[in-house]
């Protein structure tokens, strides 16, 4: 398991996507006002999570090829549903008469989850290239 490339992807990925929490996602510039992090909110605080479980879940199911590229499959569209709805809260919160006229921009946190889904593509990859190499195996027996 750990001498296996998607092992380190895998993991890299879960723990990119915990530094979601201690970054904000968006940093007024300028202005006292608070930056807009993903602790205030419900939906991102529950896909990140989710996030992170179904990586190390995927990375402990390392006998079963087959299911390890579905969650991993999963866990793409997961963050995908995470960046988009990343964009549209902070879109939502600037649009606020409170903050409309206050600069800003966006921060390392609105980006994580499209370096976790590189982290993810590639240990699909590496997920792939074992399955191959077993079945080619078993076509030699």
């Amino acid at each position: 398991m750990i001498q296996r490339i998607q092992t380190l992807w895998l993991f890299l990925a879960a723990v990119l996507m915990m530094l979601i929490f201690y970054f904000p996602t968006y940093q007024f510039s300028g202005s006292s006002a608070l930056p807009i992090t993903i602790g205030n909110d419900f939906l991102g605080i529950v896909l990140s999570a989710f996030s992170i479980i179904l990586s190390i879940v995927t990375l402990v199911r390392f006998k079963n090829r087959k299911q390890q590229i579905s969650l991993t499959w999963l866990n793409i569209l997961l963050c995908i549903g995470l960046q988009a709805w990343l964009f549209v809260r902070i879109n939502n919160v600037t649009e606020l008469p409170a903050y409309q006229n206050i600069p800003g921009y966006y921060w390392i946190s609105t980006f994580i989850p499209l370096a976790v889904i590189i982290l993810l593509f590639l240990a699909k990859g590496g997920i792939r290239k074992d399955e191959k190499l077993v079945k080619s195996l078993d076509r030699l027996r």
